[in-house]
C-alpha cells in the first residue's frame, strides 16, 4: 500500500466535515454521530500503520515513496517510514481516534462543532505527514501546517480575546522558529548532497566536520525548542490553553509539542553525538524540566497545571536526546509513550470537570469526588503515572530518566563541580511532580467541597472511558508482562534515533540500585512539599518573579514602534513611492553599472522596402503608445486621462501583435481594458472635490518633497533616459549565443505535453507552479481590495458622502450602486447589449479555456473577458440589480474553488505521473471522442482553476467599488 493513503485518510475525513458544514447538512445527524464517523478515518489510518508498522519491526529498514518536486534540484516529495516514525505516527493516530470520539460528547448539541473536527482532522495529518517525510523540504511544509491548523484551534473561540491572542502568541513563536528551521535544513541538505533523509542521516560524519555545523546546529535546534517550548519560548504553551479541552488533550500531549522532540531523534544521528550537541540540548532541557515544574507549582486552573507539567516532561525529553548513552534513549521513547497516554487522560479529565463544574479554579473544586467517581478513577490513575508512582508506566519512565542523569555525571566533558547538578535537578523535578499530582486528585476531587454551589454529575459514560482507556494502558503496560511487539517496537525507535542498536526493557523491578533510591527520595520530598503546599504555594504567588512573557511583549512592541517609523517614510502616497524607487535605480546604475552611452553606429535602420508597412504600423504604434502615456500625465480631467492610459496599454499591445507575440498581446488587451473599466468604476467613488484637491497639491507643491512641476519633471526625464539606456545597451551588446531554452519548449511543447501553442504549454505545463502562485497572489489582491476598502469605506465613507453632497448641494447623491450609468435606468439598447454580452463571453471564455492548448488564449483571458461582461452590467445596471440577478457570482467561493481544484489537479497528476502539476490526457486514456485541439486533461482543469481565480478576484474588486459600503456585496 503507498505510504501517502494514513495522510489521504485524515484529509479526506478533513474535506468531508468542511463539507457537511458548508452545505448546511450537519443537523441531519447528532454531533456525537457525526464524531463516530469522523473516528472513522484516523482509525483506518491507524490500521494501514499496523500494517506498515509490521513491515519494518524489529528491522532497521524503511519504507519509502517519494514522487518528483522539483526535477532541476534533485528535491523531491517523499514519505519515509521506519519504527521511529511508526512509535509517532501510531500515537497520534492512536490518541486521535480518541480525542475525535471524546470531541463529539464535549460538543454535544453544538451544530457548528464541524468546524472544529475538520480543523482537528487537518490538523492530524499535518502533524502525520511531518512525521512520515521522507525530505526535508516536505517535512518544513507539513511542520508549516501544523503552525497554521494549531493556530485555528487555538483560536477556535475566536469571539474571545484571550483566544486570539493566544493564538497569535503560538503561531508568532512557532512560526519564527520554522523560518530558522527552514535555513538549517537548506544547509544540511547542502552539505550532505541531498534533501532526503537516507542521504541526510548517512552523511553524519560530513555534517559534523562541516565549517557551518554550529549554524545549522543553532537554526533546526532553535526550530525544534520554540516548537516543543522550550525554555524560554515555553510561554506560548501555557496561553495556549484557550482551546477547547479536547484541541489541548491532542496538541499539547501527543501531536504539536512533540515536533520538536520527533526532529531532535531524527537528526540525531545526523547532527548528534558532539560536545555542542550534548551541551546545548542538555542545558536547554534540563532548564526547561525544571522550570516548568517550579511553575506547575504556583497554578490554580488544571489546565495551566497540565500545561506547565507538559512542559516541564518535553525539557526531559530534550535533555535524553542531548546524550549519546544508550539508557537515555531507552528513556526518551519510554518516556514519550508514556506522557502520551496520561496527559491526554488527565487533559480529558480537566474537560470533564469544567464540563460538569463549570470551572477548572483548584480554588473552588474539591468535594466532587462522589458526584463524578469514574472521572476520579481516571485522575486518579493518570496522575500516578505523572507523579511517576509504581505500577504505572509513568514510573519505568522517571526511573530510566534517573538511570540517565547518572549516565550524565561521568560524561567526558562534565565538570566535577557540575556533574551532581542534574541528578539532583531531576530529583526536584520528580518531587515537583508528586506535587502536581496531588494537586489535580486530592485538591482537586476530595476534601470538603470549597464552593457550594457547584452542583455536578458524572459525565456521559463516553466522556470517562475515552480517557479511561490511555489511562489504563499506563497501568496494565506497567502491570503486564513485558507485551514484545510493543518492547520491540520501542526499541526500533530508540535506535533509529539513536543510530545503533538499543535494548529496552519494560520491567519495573530492577533490583535495589541507586536510580531507586533517588527515586524515594524524590518521592518523600515530594510527600513533604504536598503536606505543606499550600504556604509553599502561597510564598511562590506572592514572590513573583521574572516573566518572559514581557519579553514577547516588548518585541511585538519593538516591532510596533519600528512600524511608526517606517510609516513615516511610507505614509501611502503612490507618487513618493515611485520616485524612491526611481531614484534608487539611479543610484545602482551609477554606482555598480556604470554609465554607458549608446553606440549609435549600432542602430540599423530597417528596409522599408521588406514590410514597410508593418514597419510604418509598429513605428505608429509606439509613437502612440508614448503620446498617449504623455496625455496622461497632462490631461486634468481624470477620466480622460484614464483613457489616454488605456490607449497607450492598446498600443503596446498593437507592438506586440506586430513581433508577432499574440497570447501576451491578447492577454494585454484584456487587461487594459478591465483596468480602465475598474478605474473609472473607482473614479465613481472618489467625491470630486477629492479630486480637485489632490491635483491642487499636486501643481502647487509638485509631489511629496516640494521640488514643483519642474524637480518632478527633471527626475522623471532622468529616470526615462537611465532606462532608455539600459534597454538600449541591453539589445545592442547582448550576447549572439543560441538560446538554450526556447528550443527545449518549441522541440517539448507538442511531445511532451501535446500543446501546440508553445506560450500557453510554458504557463500551464512547464512552470505550472509559477501559474499556480501568480493566480493565488491574483486571488489575494481581490480579497485584499475588498478588506482594505470595506473598512476604510466604514470608517470614512459618510465623510466621503458630505464632501460629495457639497460638491452639488441641489442635487440628490447618485451613486453607481444603485441604478446604471449616471444613476439613472438604463436605455432598452443598452439593457439589449448587456444581456447579449454576458452569454456571449461565457462562451468566448469556455473556447479559450478548451483550446489553451492549441491556440493563443488561456484561463487568464478568459477570466478576465468574463470579468469584462460583469463590469459592463455593473455599469449598466449598478450593484443591485447585478447581484440580484448574478446570485452565481459568489468571490470569495469562487476563489477558493480555482485554487483547490488548481491543488486537486497538481495533485492527481502526481498520483497519476510520479510529478506535481505532470501532464495527463484523461481524454486518451478514456478515448473520449473529442474535436480537434480540444484536450481533456490537467491542463484544462488548470486553465478552469484560473479563470474561476481570476473571475473571482475581480468580482470583488467590482463589488466593493460598487457598493463599499455595504458589506454583504461580497459574500
Amino acid at each position: 500500500m503507498p505510504l501517502y493513503l494514513p495522510i489521504l485518510s485524515l484529509l479526506l475525513g478533513a474535506f468531508l466535515l468542511a463539507g457537511v458544514g458548508l452545505t448546511g447538512s450537519q443537523k441531519r445527524l447528532s454531533m456525537t454521530a457525526w464524531s463516530w464517523l469522523a473516528a472513522l478515518f484516523p482509525f483506518t489510518a491507524v490500521l494501514v500503520l499496523l500494517g506498515f508498522t509490521t513491515a519494518v519491526l524489529g528491522t532497521t529498514n524503511a519504507l519509502q515513496w517519494q514522487i518528483s518536486w522539483i526535477p532541476t534540484l534533485d528535491w523531491p516529495f517523499s514519505l519515509y517510514f521506519d519504527n521511529l516514525t511508526a512509535l509517532f505516527a501510531l500515537i497520534i493516530t492512536g490518541i486521535g481516534t480518541l480525542i475525535i470520539i471524546y470531541t463529539g460528547y464535549y460538543f454535544k448539541g453544538d451544530n457548528t462543532a464541524w468546524r472544529f473536527l475538520s480543523y482537528i482532522l487537518l490538523f492530524m495529518a499535518a502533524m502525520l505527514g511531518l512525521v512520515m517525510a521522507g525530505d526535508v523540504v516536505a517535512l518544513f511544509v507539513f511542520w508549516e501546517l501544523t503552525s497554521i491548523t494549531s493556530y485555528l484551534l487555538v483560536a477556535y473561540k475566536y469571539n474571545y480575546p484571550e483566544a486570539r491572542a493566544g493564538a497569535f502568541k503560538a503561531l508568532f513563536i512557532t512560526g519564527g522558529g520554522g523560518i530558522a528551521l527552514l535555513g538549517g535544513l537548506l544547509m544540511v541538505s547542502a552539505v550532505a548532497g541531498g534533501t532526503t533523509w537516507d542521504v541526510i542521516l548517512s552523511s553524519g560524519d560530513v555534517l559534523r566536520a562541516n565549517w557551518l555545523y554550529p549554524v545549522m546546529l543553532g537554526l533546526v535546534a532553535f526550530g525544534a525548542f520554540t516548537k516543543s517550548a522550550q525554555f524560554p519560548a515555553h510561554i506560548w504553551l501555557p496561553r495556549a490553553m484557550t482551546a477547547p479541552t479536547p484541541a489541548s488533550a491532542f496538541l499539547h500531549s501527543a501531536t504539536m509539542v512533540k515536533a520538536g522532540i520527533y526532529l531532535l531523534a531524527r537528526v540525531n544521528p545526523a547532527l548528534g553525538m558532539t560536545e555542542m550537541w550534548f551541551w546545548l540540548l542538555t542545558i536547554v532541557g534540563a532548564t526547561t524540566m525544571v522550570t516548568g515544574a517550579y511553575l506547575g507549582l504556583k497554578q490554580n486552573d488544571l489546565k495551566a497545571l497540565l500545561a506547565y507539567s507538559t512542559i516541564s516532561q518535553l525539557g526531559v525529553l530534550v535533555m535524553l536526546i542531548g546524550q549519546d548513552t544508550e539508557i537515555a534513549f531507552k528513556a526518551m521513547v519510554v518516556g514519550v509513550l508514556a506522557h502520551a497516554l496520561f496527559k491526554s487522560a488527565l487533559f480529558m479529565v480537566a474537560g470533564n470537570v469544567d464540563h460538569e463544574t463549570g470551572t477548572r479554579d483548584l480554588r473552588r473544586l474539591g468535594g466532587i469526588r462522589q458526584m463524578m467517581p469514574y472521572t476520579f478513577g481516571v485522575a486518579a490513575l493518570g496522575a500516578l503515572s505523572l507523579a511517576g508512582l509504581p505500577p504505572m508506566l509513568g514510573f519505568l519512565a522517571k526511573e530510566t530518566l534517573l538511570a540517565t542523569s547518572l549516565e550524565t555525571t561521568v560524561h567526558p566533558s562534565m565538570p566535577i563541580w557540575l556533574a551532581w547538578v542534574f541528578p539532583t535537578a531531576v530529583v526536584f523535578t520528580g518531587a515537583f511532580k508528586i506535587v502536581h499530582a496531588g494537586l489535580i486528585v486530592v485538591d482537586g476531587f476530595t476534601g470538603e467541597q470549597k464552593d457550594p454551589s457547584i452542583k455536578a454529575h458524572e459525565t456521559p459514560v463516553f466522556m470517562w472511558l475515552v480517557p479511561g482507556i490511555p489511562a489504563l494502558l499506563s497501568l496494565l503496560l506497567g502491570l503486564l508482562p513485558e507485551p514484545p511487539p510493543l518492547a520491540t517496537l520501542l526499541a526500533g525507535a530508540a535506535g533509529a534515533a539513536y543510530g545503533d542498536t538499543v535494548k529496552v526493557s519494560m520491567a519495573l523491578w530492577t533490583g535495589l540500585n541507586i536510580p531507586l533510591l533517588l527515586s524515594v527520595i524524590a518521592i518523600s520530598l515530594g510527600v513533604t512539599l504536598f503536606y505543606f503546599r499550600q504556604p509553599v504555594r502561597d510564598w511562590l504567588i506572592d514572590a513573583g518573579g521574572f516573566s518572559f512573557d514581557k519579553v514577547h511583549d516588548d518585541v511585538l512592541g519593538g516591532m510596533d514602534n519600528a512600524a511608526t517609523w517606517a510609516t513615516r517614510l511610507q505614509y501611502g502616497r503612490l507618487r513618493t513611492y515611485l520616485i524612491i524607487i526611481l531614484l534608487a535605480l539611479l543610484g545602482l546604475v551609477t554606482l555598480f553599472g556604470g554609465w554607458v552611452w549608446p553606440n549609435l553606429a549600432a542602430i540599423t535602420w530597417p528596409d522599408l522596402s521588406v514590410d514597410g508597412e508593418q514597419q510604418i504600423l509598429r513605428l505608429l504604434s509606439m509613437f502612440m503608445a508614448a503620446g498617449a502615456a504623455v496625455a496622461a500625465v497632462f490631461l486634468q480631467r481624470d477620466f480622460y486621462a484614464i483613457l489616454a492610459l488605456g490607449v497607450s496599454g492598446l498600443a503596446v499591445a498593437l507592438v506586440m501583435i506586430l513581433e508577432p507575440a499574440p497570447d501576451i498581446a491578447l492577454v494585454q488587451i484584456v487587461v487594459d481594458i478591465l483596468a480602465v473599466v475598474i478605474l473609472v468604476l473607482a473614479l465613481t467613488r472618489l467625491p470630486r472635490r477629492q479630486r480637485r484637491a489632490a491635483q491642487s497639491l499636486n501643481q502647487v507643491h509638485g509631489g511629496p518633497f516640494g521640488w514643483g512641476q519642474l524637480g518632478t519633471a527633471v527626475v522623471s526625464v532622468g529616470i526615462g533616459a537611465v532606462t532608455s539606456m539600459m534597454a538600449f545597451v541591453a539589445l545592442t551588446t547582448r550576447s549572439t549565443r543560441e538560446s538554450l531554452i526556447s528550443p527545449f519548449y518549441e522541440e517539448s511543447a507538442k511531445t511532451l505535453v501535446g500543446a501546440t501553442d508553445i506560450v500557453g504549454s510554458i504557463i500551464i505545463d512547464f512552470r505550472a507552479l509559477d501559474t499556480l502562485i501568480e493566480i493565488a497572489v491574483f486571488g489575494l489582491a481581490g480579497l485584499g481590495v475588498y478588506n482594505l476598502l470595506r473598512y476604510a469605506t466604514a470608517k470614512w465613507g459618510d465623510d466621503e458622502a458630505a464632501l460629495a453632497q457639497a460638491d452639488a448641494p441641489s442635487q440628490p447623491q447618485r451613486s453607481l450602486s444603485t441604478r446604471g450609468i449616471g444613476g439613472v435606468n438604463p436605455s432598452p439598447l443598452l439593457q439589449l447589449a448587456g444581456y447579449m454580452l454576458l452569454p456571449f463571453s461565457l462562451i468566448l471564455a469556455a473556447t479559450h479555456v478548451i483550446y489553451g492548448h492549441d491556440q493563443p488564449g488561456d484561463g487568464f483571458t478568459a477570466g478576465v473577458i468574463i470579468s469584462l461582461a460583469i463590469g459592463f452590467w455593473y455599469i449598466v445596471f449598478g450593484y443591485e440589480v447585478s447581484a440580484r440577478r448574478l446570485s452565481w457570482l459568489r468571490p470569495s467561493v469562487l476563489i477558493g474553488s480555482g485554487l483547490l481544484l488548481a491543488m486537486v489537479t497538481a495533485v492527481v497528476a502526481a498520483l497519476w505521473m510520479g510529478s506535481f502539476f505532470g501532464h495527463v490526457n484523461f481524454g486518451t486514456y478514456l478515448g473520449l471522442p473529442l474535436p480537434q485541439g480540444f484536450y481533456f486533461g490537467t491542463a484544462l482543469l488548470f486553465e478552469v482553476a484560473i479563470c474561476l481565480t481570476v473571475v473571482g478576484s475581480v468580482a470583488h474588486m467590482l463589488n466593493t467599488i460598487g457598493r463599499p459600503q455595504d458589506e454583504k456585496s461580497a459574500s
